[in-house]
């Protein structure tokens, strides 16, 4: 793979195959698979909801990324020269393993990409953006990695509402949310909660959960009509 260096922020990430990378807000997020274990996190943002377009986010295409390309995009972009923001410090968004795809279901080539990056760029936060439908113990894998920080898409306040919004598959559902958040608390790691306003969703009671398993914080996200 050839890194480029980008002349500026807008229209994606530059240095990155199509679909690796995408920003957000100074962000940088990174996408390991287009596999999803139940209703992706962008399609529970309503029908009218759309990526902007400035972001660079597509779907990956071709090979989904080794551990190794992960860190070196995110090493190209810390290198930057038009890069505004301090590297390590209070004002870094970091970078989150968000796309299309559920980023767990690629655990274990996160936790080595994570590892990698922590070579390359010792001081950067790192954050993954999940549905929560795995094995409790990627929890643990997660958090040996050097993983701090997740984001948990609860999405619901029981079995009923969440299997309408998330129509999870694989097995696993609600109850495995709530397993895995717990096992992210105890295991150390800061897990925010979310929750889309979706019609027919409680959210009031979506946050009274999320902070009864442990979660530091809660965040309701918009719903598109």
């Amino acid at each position: 793979m050839t890194l480029t260096k980008p002349d500026h922020m807008s229209g994606g990430v530059p240095f990155a195959r199509p679909g690796v990378a995408y920003t957000l807000r100074n962000a940088l997020y990174l996408s390991l698979t287009n596999e999803c274990n139940a209703t992706p996190l962008t399609r529970t943002r309503g029908p009218g909801f759309t990526m902007p377009s400035h972001s660079g986010f597509v779907q990956l295409s071709g090979a989904e990324p080794t551990a190794n390309e992960l860190a070196r995009v995110v090493d190209a972009f810390y290198a930057r020269d038009d890069l505004t923001i301090a590297s390590s410090g209070e004002s870094d968004p970091g970078v989150v393993f968000a796309g299309y795809g559920e980023p767990l279901l690629r655990a274990e080539r996160l936790c080595e990409a994570v590892r990698e990056i922590r070579q390359l760029r010792h001081g950067v936060a790192l954050r993954a953006n999940t549905n929560g439908l795995v094995d409790a113990t990627v929890a643990g894998m997660l958090a040996d990695a050097g993983v701090r920080a997740i984001t948990v898409a609860l999405n619901a306040s029981n079995p009923e509402e969440y299997e309408r919004v998330m129509a999870p598959v694989g097995g696993r559902g609600f109850t495995d949310v709530l397993e895995f958040i717990q096992a992210a608390v105890e295991a150390g790691i800061e897990v925010e909660g979310t929750c889309v306003r979706t019609p027919g969703v409680d959210t009031a009671a979506t946050r009274r959960l999320a902070m009864a398993l442990g979660c530091v914080d809660f965040r309701e996200r918009e719903y598109f009509k």
